[in-house]
């Protein structure tokens, strides 16, 4: 599988034409350096030949760890269009038909930002159900009243499972909350016996996924 491009790319600052080499597939078994350069930002860098100026080049990359068996396909800049959502997790799912084996079950993703890519990669590292951090995320800020910006998954912590919060379009974590691993196990059983999608499905895990499963 060839896992880097060629492209031709105008540097965002001066529009001089660069030839840069970027990676669109991520097997971290094969080359577990990329994990860092992923979390650092410095994967898929271009430094203009012209001016000097630094900037990530965000593409369409696929990362699959083939021995915790999940894969996660980030697309920058997707339209936000169920149809078209549709398409593309149904399209994914017939290429990676011969890359991936039954292990993957319900560890298959798409997602649309870059951060999110981060954030699945550490939830899946932590043995966690990503269906279930969602709903965690849900309970926990309706109950601190955080209803502006986003939570990211931290990491754990003393049975607990610990949260980011970024206020609406800030880049740094402005608080941090944490939810009882006993909280995250009775919702687990909850979005367990409601999410009736096949195992074998790309799937979307975002926060109107966790609205759903509690609504339904």
């Amino acid at each position: 599988m060839i896992q880097q491009v060629i492209k031709k790319i105008n540097c965002p600052h001066c529009n001089e034409e660069n030839e840069v080499i970027l990676w669109e597939k991520v097997n971290v078994d094969m080359n577990p350096d990329l994990k860092e350069k992923l979390f650092t930002e410095t994967i898929n860098n271009m430094k203009c030949k012209s001016c000097n100026y630094l900037s990530r080049i965000d593409i369409p990359l696929y990362y699959n760890d083939t021995k915790r068996k999940f894969f996660i396909y980030l697309v920058p800049d997707f339209p936000i269009d169920k149809n078209e959502e549709d398409k593309l997790l149904s399209n994914l799912k017939t290429e990676t038909l011969n890359i991936l084996d039954n292990g993957y079950d319900n560890k298959k993703r798409a997602v649309f930002e870059y951060y999110n890519l981060l954030e699945k990669i550490l939830i899946f590292d932590a043995e966690l159900d990503d269906r279930v951090v969602e709903g965690c995320k849900i309970l926990a800020r309706t109950q601190l009243k955080l209803m502006e910006g986003r939570a990211a998954f931290a990491g754990t912590e003393n049975d607990e499972i610990t949260f980011n919060f970024f206020e609406k379009e800030a880049k740094e974590a402005t608080k941090l909350f944490s939810v009882p691993k006993a909280m995250y196990d009775e919702i687990a059983t909850i979005i367990r016996e409601k999410d009736n999608e096949p195992a074998d499905e790309f799937k979307n895990i975002d926060v109107k996924y966790a609205v759903r499963m509690f609504m339904n």
